[in-house]
């Protein structure tokens, strides 16, 4: 199963480095990404996250598409990354070091948003049923 979700993932990046004019950024992080294909689970964790925290398109474009779910306006730009984004995500997320679920974590990463989404988040806040968050996966 990893191994195959490893290779959507890497196959994925890809075809979103295209998508914006990054293909060779992108086929380097798929390399990376694939040399860990059979070393389980926790080794594709840790190179997933090693990936996400490079200075790269990859973060990027996570965030972005992360900062538009319920968003209604954006919903079709979100769902379209769900296919090309979502098994990294999954891989990433499957964090084999915690068995527990942690409540209280935060996660810091510079972001630019806009006057408008900044906003957005301020009204969520007020509504404890509706908060958004700034992190990828």
């Amino acid at each position: 199963m990893i191994p195959m979700l490893t290779e959507k993932a890497a196959r994925g990046i890809i075809e979103e480095g295209k998508h914006i004019g990054k293909q060779r950024e992108a086929e380097k992080l798929a390399k990376m990404l694939r040399e860990k294909n059979n070393a389980g689970m926790e080794e594709v964790w840790k190179r997933c996250a090693y990936l996400y925290t490079l200075e790269s398109f990859l973060y990027k474009t996570l965030n972005g598409a992360m900062r538009l779910v319920g968003d209604k306006q954006h919903e079709q730009v979100w769902r379209s990354k769900v296919r090309t984004l979502g098994p990294f995500c999954l891989l990433l997320w499957d964090d084999p070091f915690n068995q527990k679920l942690a409540i209280q974590k935060t996660l810091y990463r510079g972001a630019e948003l806009t006057k408008e989404q900044v906003a957005g988040y301020k009204d969520m806040a007020k509504n404890k049923k509706a908060l958004g968050s700034f992190q990828a996966c």
